[in-house]
């Protein structure tokens, strides 16, 4: 199944064509799926969404088996409207952290409970899955990940992110890659940009994810990275139906963006003192 486009694979697909463009790299150069996914610091499956739609601006083409770049030059369309998966995606969160919601689960039960047609409901089921909330059952059906249950659990949890994640900024070597914090700014100033509604939720997530796994890829250690994607799978099912309001979202962004100026710096420590600063304040 072709995973549908997101806010995030727009955000990549931008970031990777200002990467060429401030690199110069000329055209008919190879574009390799897994390298750009290490430069965004991102996994490969966005990084195919992402290259799709390069790909539809004529910014990249293929040639048989092989993706080149054809002219950075040519500007992305803009992001079409908002895609209501996100809203369903969203409302299967919210209804699974309710209890409302069985532990495993069939298309056509989420049709009968939130009064949506099946192709809507599978592409909610693919995002949901690429978050890590749910996976396919073998015979039928899909089953919802372990998730964090219970405020003491989530206390718990963030007192392990607290101890990990600013560790991590302040390995010996550490290196920010400069696509990741070009991406992130972009992503993260697009957010602050427009007033929050509701929907963004789910982007909000895959950035935020995106952004705390980059950070621990800096490190080069792959007990931190595998610790924050760890977490991230955890808290993916609370943080996909955000509802800690926009001043809290927006101020997320802003924590994020203050991180990334002390990396850009040089000043890991300070670095170190403002993730821990920001994850004392985030939600779970």
């Amino acid at each position: 199944m072709t995973a549908p486009i997101s806010p995030l694979h727009h955000d990549l697909a931008r970031a990777a064509r200002q990467l060429w463009l401030a690199e110069g790299t000329p055209p008919g150069s190879p574009v390799a799926e897994a390298v750009l996914a290490s430069r965004l610091a991102v996994s490969r499956t966005p990084v195919r969404a992402a290259l799709r739609l390069l790909e539809q601006a004529g910014i990249t083409q293929r040639r048989g088996r092989l993706m080149v770049l054809a002219d950075p030059a040519r500007d992305l369309p803009a992001m079409e409207a908002r895609d209501p998966i996100d809203a369903l995606v969203s409302a299967i969160a919210r209804a699974r952290a309710e209890g409302r919601l069985a532990e495993v689960v069939r298309e056509a039960d989420l049709m009968r409970e939130f009064a949506q047609p099946r192709g809507l409901v599978s592409r909610a089921l693919a995002r949901l899955a690429t978050l890590g909330v749910v996976a396919r059952n073998p015979a039928q059906g899909w089953h919802f990940a372990a998730t964090l249950a219970g405020e003491e659990e989530r206390r718990q949890a963030m007192r392990f992110r607290l101890v990990v994640e600013p560790a991590a900024l302040r390995q010996p070597g550490y290196a920010l890659d400069p696509a990741f914090a070009r991406a992130m700014r972009e992503a993260h100033e697009a957010v602050l940009a427009r007033p929050w509604r509701d929907v963004e939720a789910v982007r909000l997530f895959e950035m935020n994810a995106a952004f705390h796994l980059g950070l621990a890829q800096g490190s080069g250690n792959r007990f931190f990275i595998d610790a924050v994607e760890a977490q991230n799978r955890l808290r993916a099912l609370v943080n996909a139906d955000w509802r800690f309001g926009d001043n809290r979202a927006h101020d997320s962004c802003r924590e994020h963006l203050a991180v990334l100026d002390a990396l850009e710096a040089g000043d890991y420590e300070r670095a170190a003192l403002l993730l821990e600063d920001h994850l004392r304040c985030a939600g779970p």
